[in-house]
């Protein structure tokens, strides 16, 4: 779907105010219940498999793990009426509340995971990209953006002295690999891979650490969260509280294990078990809950609201995007 589409697509629902699935839930049911959980085919989603894999959230309580893999499946998901929790990118999350979605967000729990790689011995930085072409992932995507922002802050413009191509992440490994081009930028687990099995392949820049140089030591950059449907919320209190709760646990768990969150990864999402768990330190889980990470959040939000106000919803969300138990 292109982006105008997708744009009257969010506009069309925004005076959805949701509603509470069909089958609502707490701690204490004796019934068994089911609800629905939508993801992203993303190692971010393994803390999702955990919590299915132990019951985390009692033995009556089953998550239906809805999988999408592209920006227009998410946005399905949550203009449906029956889901419960959706996790996303923070800054889709922000769109959909500033479209009129009636949403809160838990929490983060993935950040960065992004990097400029390159296989030429001269590019140390951003600034050394002068006049080179450099391949990023999917126009639009959260890598894309943030890396246009990256180029500004470095004094780079494009289309003037750099060049951005837009190719997926295996089209990018084989181009560099190929020495076509030489500059790259990409998310993990690809990194990884391409860092095991292209000589002379590189990281010259996290992108959390660029962030944190351009935008102040005290933000990190988040990327990817859980929003709840505040119908559902309301509903079942508990239940939400106990999954931001078991959510925490099960991120900890997959950083702790990372060979078998790889073996779940493969299972669930058909993914390389062994590629996943050497890329899960380079990943950057952290669990904050949303009132934790507001202060990121906000920094997050005014940048991409100065560069591209569209990516946000137009405007940086109010106090009440917030989860609060």
């Amino acid at each position: 779907m292109k982006k105008g589409l997708l744009f009257l697509l969010i506009l069309s629902i925004s005076l959805f105010c949701g509603c509470s699935p069909s089958q609502t839930a707490n701690l204490d049911t004796k019934n068994e219940i089911t609800i629905i959980v939508g993801a992203p085919k993303s190692p971010a989603t393994i803390p999702v498999l955990r919590m299915i894999e132990t019951k985390a959230l009692g033995e009556n309580v089953n998550i239906d793990l809805k999988i999408y893999s592209s920006m227009e499946k998410m946005m399905a998901l949550a203009t449906r009426e029956d889901y419960a929790f959706l996790e996303l990118p923070i800054n889709a999350a922000s769109v959909l509340y500033n479209k009129g979605l009636n949403v809160k967000l838990l929490n983060v729990t993935l950040w960065g995971g992004m990097y400029l790689s390159t296989t030429d011995p001269n590019c140390e930085s951003w600034k050394d990209l002068n006049g080179k072409q450099v391949y990023v992932p999917h126009k639009g995507s959260v890598p894309d953006i943030i890396t246009q922002h990256f180029l500004n802050k470095n004094g780079l413009n494009i289309g003037e002295n750099v060049e951005v191509v837009y190719a997926g992440h295996s089209e990018i490994a084989q181009l560099i690999q190929s020495g076509k081009t030489k500059y790259a930028v990409d998310v993990e687990p690809f990194v990884t891979g391409n860092k095991e099995n292209i000589e002379n392949y590189r990281v010259i820049s996290d992108f959390v650490n660029e962030w944190k140089k351009l935008e102040g030591e005290e933000y990190s950059m988040p990327n990817f969260g859980v929003i709840t449907n505040n119908n559902f919320l309301q509903d079942n209190k508990e239940l939400v509280k106990a999954f931001n709760e078991e959510h925490e646990k099960a991120l900890k768990w997959v950083l702790d294990n990372p060979d078998e969150a790889g073996k779940l990864a493969e299972q669930h999402l058909n993914s390389d078990k062994d590629l996943i768990s050497r890329a899960i330190p380079s990943f950057k889980f952290e669990f904050k809950t949303a009132v934790d990470a507001k202060e990121d959040i906000e920094k997050y939000c005014s940048v991409l609201l100065g560069s591209r106000p569209e990516s946000i919803g137009g405007k940086i969300p109010d106090e009440n995007f917030y989860y609060r138990k």
